[in-house]
């Protein structure tokens, strides 16, 4: 299989639908603005790869750097009396010689479904309408970019800023809750690093070196389009496993050692996460083999428990609860321990699951109980420092009007 993500997007009327959804929450005389932001800077001449602000995106579609997005409405009582403006830096063919191509107004129409799109230089004269016609200002009060806190500031030398509107726990509400759309984007992701995964398996053998993992599953990543994965790759093996965000992959594994992968492919902007935990010689041994058919009875069980009305904290107990058990069964907790769920902490680190999306821990209001529609990465985790390894087996899941269903293939 060979899944193909390059110039991927969700189409334009899922953007359209998003600011209806908007403006349905806003009061009249309110202006919506969103920043795409700008590369942070890397080094004297170097920035870090680009991603827009995820509350603008999420709005627009749009990826391009110091893009602002303006959404007003007027009139409370008419659908109509809306207007919405995106801005885009302007075409400069010898700038774009250095720094690549920019949108022009067809394209962004196109990706947007926006008609009135303006060149940023009318931006400043357009905010100063806006602020001179007493609008309402409503913005995404976690967007750390320049061009935010440059507005931040110009507010605060008036009386508008006490007034202004953070859109931002609207937004986790909306984020939190799937469409078709965004489901088939992430299935699309999964499917990259699935087959990206599988060229790992067969290529593994006693004496790599972690980062060469690393490298032949980025490389397969990128060459099915996708620049930029949900987060740095984790390549972790031997006793580099115990380390949960393992930063320097640079050790050899060695013959009877296990590799923890934990990555996820990018598509039209949505993140997948998967873990995988392979034997570098492809026979488990009679330990690692037992810590991963626990860690897959603990899946089980959070999938079990990841239903309408449940919580993140539910989800937790559930899988502690196995997790306790089979510790006790393997010895690593003695079977007298009276409290073995406050025991199992010493080797159950981190929680069940978290929200997947446009972020790969996305946006979530975490005591909200579940409903159809949510999607998760769900990695039960149990790490042994006495036995010198311990691993996290992880899957995406989508939450259905009856249960969860696995997004991901579960490995066996």
């Amino acid at each position: 299989m060979f899944t193909d993500v390059a110039g991927y997007r969700l189409p334009a009327s899922e953007y359209i639908h998003r600011r209806k959804m908007l403006l349905s929450k806003l009061s009249a005389n309110t202006a919506v603005i969103l920043f795409a932001g700008r590369a942070p800077v890397a080094s004297l001449d170097e920035s870090y790869p680009f991603l827009p602000n995820r509350t603008f995106f999420y709005f627009s579609g749009i990826e391009q750097e110091e893009s602002v997005l303006l959404i007003m409405k007027h009139d409370a009582s008419s659908e109509s009396d809306v207007e919405v403006r995106l801005y885009l830096l302007p075409r400069e063919p010898e700038k774009e010689k250095w720094t690549g191509h920019r949108l022009s107004v067809d394209e962004a129409e196109e990706i947007s479904a926006i008609s009135d799109v303006r060149v940023l230089d009318e931006w400043k004269s357009d905010l100063e309408e806006i602020l001179s016609n007493n609008m309402n200002i409503a913005w995404d009060e976690t967007d750390p970019s320049p061009m935010r806190h440059q507005l931040e500031k110009e507010l605060a030398r008036t009386d508008r800023f006490d007034s202004a509107t953070d859109i931002s726990g609207f937004v986790t509400l909306l984020r939190m809750v799937k469409s078709s759309a965004e489901v088939a984007a992430i299935r699309k992701a999964i499917a990259v690093t699935e087959e990206s995964l599988s060229i790992l398996e067969e290529n593994l053998h006693p004496g790599m070196r972690e980062c060469e993992a690393l490298a032949i599953l980025e490389c397969e990543m990128v060459k099915r389009g996708s620049l930029f994965q949900s987060f740095s790759t984790i390549a972790a093996g031997g006793k580099n496993t115990l380390c949960l965000h393992y930063p320097t992959p640079l050790c050899t594994i060695s013959d009877g050692e296990m590799l923890q992968i934990d990555t996820g492919a990018r598509a039209g902007g949505y993140c997948s996460d998967i873990s995988r935990v392979y034997a570098v010689n492809g026979k488990r041994t009679g330990r690692q083999q037992a810590l991963f058919e626990l860690i897959s009875e603990c899946k089980k069980t959070a999938l079990e428990a990841i239903a309408p009305g449940a919580t993140i904290a539910s989800v937790n107990e559930a899988t502690r609860k196995t997790a306790a058990s089979g510790l006790k069964d393997l010895g690593v907790i003695s079977p007298s321990e009276p409290d073995a769920l406050t025991s199992c902490k010493q080797y159950y680190w981190h929680n069940t699951l978290h929200h997947l999306g446009l972020d790969v821990h996305d946006v979530s209001d975490r005591e909200m109980v579940f409903v159809p529609g949510m999607v998760f990465a769900v990695e039960p985790g149990i790490y042994i420092p006495e036995w010198g390894f311990g691993f996290r087996v992880e899957d995406d899941v989508i939450l259905t009007e009856t249960g969860s269903e696995y997004l991901s293939t579960p490995q066996l």
